[in-house]
């Protein structure tokens, strides 16, 4: 056994154990809560803790924030590392839509991790939530499904708490991003969108206080990503502008970041005619930044894309049109404070009335290992940074490390 996960189970031996409820609303930007009155919001902080944002992993998208914050994995390495890949093994690309086990096999979400601890799970529209990962799916898992009202997945969820006493489960909301995406973050539509998830985390709320839920689960709300305003028209770079598209095999996905298969042997002819190129910045991939912990996957292409804040890049405006038609996007550098989502948690295990310095996406996974009492997959996560904020919590160990 890896010695730091030896240390996490010495440390943690003895603590008592609760039900976790993880709730993300995507595309939820940590300061839509300063824009309009968030009543609710305020009352899970005023009883629990809430940090200002937190720093998510690159890139900035949906199904890879989602299955970080599922692991406690940098992208490079549970796989997933964007919402569109192409596996040069697999030779076939993924989507949305894909559910084979071997694009999720290369990490070990939460809700498995609790399987194979015997403890139960579920999870409610979670990205990568309904696919046989590592021979196990969710005890119950429903499949995503945007005609599901909030109210009606959260009366599901609560019974899974409640009746079938499930210990961990995760539940997913698709906005704000679609709002976000459609009218941009300045939008009054995207201020009555927050309007609406803070009456849904009401009715949670008022839940919880019926079922008397709050001595006994440890409820957790955040997001994946931000958002920040786009212009498709004036602000798209076409690389057919400056690239000889004879030398690039495919393209892999369009707008903030674009990766790029160049036709065997010129990988340097087409970095050489990208490298100049205004707003935006190529990567040879061996030069991707470190800190951003994503070029060592062989799912990143040999050169890669990132779009300047705001701008997007294509290789056909039409599908850009399409795609990225309305005034909102994200995807970009997570350094970025328009990238960054919320966090704030309340329940036996968590300080009241507390606001706690920045964590990272990947910090979330050790710490739920911890609340439901279970030895970690190796992961980049860490329980220190969440050690000030968790109740009886004066020993704290770090979760196995990876690279």
């Amino acid at each position: 056994m890896d010695v730091t996960i030896l240390l996490f189970s010495i440390l943690f031996s003895g603590a008592g154990t609760n039900q976790v409820l993880l709730v993300s609303m995507d595309g939820f930007r940590w300061d839509y809560l300063n824009r309009v009155p968030t009543p609710n919001f305020d009352r899970l902080a005023r009883h629990g803790t809430k940090i200002e944002y937190i720093d998510n992993t690159f890139v900035t998208e949906t199904f890879p924030c989602h299955y970080s914050i599922a692991t406690g994995l940098f992208e490079e390495s549970h796989g997933i590392i964007g919402n569109f890949m192409y596996d040069p093994v697999f030779n076939t690309s993924f989507d949305f839509n894909t559910r084979e086990p071997r694009w999720w096999n290369g990490a070990e979400p939460i809700w498995v991790t609790a399987r194979r601890q015997n403890l139960t799970s579920a999870s409610y529209g979670w990205p990568g939530g309904d696919v046989v990962i590592r021979g196990f799916r969710p005890n119950i898992w429903f499949p995503y499904s945007k005609t599901v009202q909030f109210r009606d997945r959260i009366d599901v969820t609560i019974d899974w708490l409640t009746v079938k006493k499930i210990d961990f489960v995760a539940l997913y909301f698709q906005e704000p991003d679609p709002t976000g995406h459609q009218y941009g973050i300045y939008s009054n539509e995207i201020l009555e969108k927050v309007k609406e998830l803070d009456n849904s985390i009401g009715y949670l709320l008022d839940k919880f206080d019926s079922q008397n839920l709050w001595g006994q689960v440890n409820l957790i709300v955040t997001s994946d990503h931000g958002m920040t305003g786009v212009d498709y028209v004036n602000k798209a770079v076409d690389i057919r502008n400056y690239v000889n598209m004879t030398n690039i095999r495919r393209t892999v996905e369009s707008g903030p970041v674009m990766h790029i298969q160049p036709v065997d042997g010129k990988v340097d002819e087409v970095i050489q005619s990208l490298y100049n190129v205004r707003h935006m910045t190529a990567y040879k991939k061996a030069d991707i930044p470190e800190r951003w912990h994503f070029k060592n996957n062989r799912r990143v292409m040999p050169i890669f894309l990132l779009a300047e804040r705001g701008w997007l890049i294509t290789t056909n405006k039409t599908e850009l049109a399409i795609y990225y038609g309305g005034s909102g996007a994200h995807g970009y550098d997570n350094k970025l404070l328009s990238m960054k989502p919320i966090f704030i948690a309340r329940g036996p295990n968590i300080t009241e009335n507390h606001v706690a310095p920045t964590i990272r996406n990947i910090d979330i996974y050790p710490m739920i290992c911890k609340l439901l009492g279970i030895e970690p997959s190796p992961n980049n996560g860490s329980l220190q940074a969440t050690s000030n904020f968790l109740v009886n919590n004066k020993h704290v160990g770090v979760g196995g490390i990876v690279g």
